[in-house]
């Protein structure tokens, strides 16, 4: 047998043996993302790509970021956390509602999305305006730092929310909420429906994290607007 025959048996041989075991591991992992579609997260690793999308100028006309900012009717001096921030698209906003006494925290999981804020940042001249990298199931927020905490379509890309949700808490100054917009199931933007959070569904993890709502907003066309407060000890 020459050398090139006997190579080639030997790959038979070893993929014959790994093919089985490469097979069922493929039909768990389809098997996985069908049962839990939420713990299916799209890649952002491709920030040119992605700034692209975040920050089309269409986006303006559904997103309604300035009316969103104005609706948080947040104060000076305040801190706002966006988390999931992706390209800054609010968080910048956030900066210049509250003013330079005031901080906005862009944190992301991604590498090129901290380096994509922080660039923005410098470029508009806000130093209230910064952004850090997070683990996926920890935002690192200090005790008490923060008035408002945000998400814009990014809860679905978590998969324990409800543990995700209790770290928010402690994190939150006396009087300070949680923001949530969200993609409605019946929209024609977002998500694949099977990942998509219904309003109710978001609502019932919340309360279960130990938050209530306090506040509800109805202007955007394809999501809902909601906002949360710790909910009071009971017992």
């Amino acid at each position: 047998m020459g050398e090139y025959q006997m190579h080639s048996a030997v790959f038979r041989k070893h993929f014959a043996l790994a093919f089985p075991l490469l097979a069922a591991i493929l039909c768990f992992q389809t098997a996985a993302a069908q049962q839990h579609p939420e713990a299916v997260h799209h890649g952002f690793g491709d920030t040119a790509h992605w700034a692209e999308v975040f920050e089309a100028p269409q986006r303006a006309k559904w997103q309604k970021p300035d009316e969103v900012v104005r609706a948080l009717d947040l104060k000076p001096g305040q801190t706002v956390v966006d988390i999931g921030a992706g390209t800054g698209y609010f968080t910048r906003r956030f900066a210049r509602a509250v003013g330079p006494a005031g901080m906005a925290i862009g944190v992301d999981i991604e590498p090129g999305m901290v380096a994509y804020m922080k660039a923005d940042a410098a470029k508009l001249k806000l130093a209230n305006y910064q952004a850090r990298l997070v683990r996926a199931d920890d935002p690192e927020l200090a005790p008490h730092s923060a008035d408002v905490i945000f998400f814009c379509a990014v809860l679905h890309h978590i998969g324990d929310r409800v543990a995700y949700l209790r770290k928010l808490k402690p994190a939150l100054k006396p009087g300070g909420r949680v923001v949530v917009v969200d993609f409605k199931q019946t929209s024609p933007k977002g998500p694949p429906p099977a990942m998509r959070i219904s309003r109710e569904e978001m609502v019932a993890q919340f309360r279960q994290a130990g938050f209530r709502l306090v506040a509800e907003h109805d202007f955007l066309p394809y999501e809902y607007f909601l906002e949360f407060v710790p909910a009071a000890p009971t017992g």
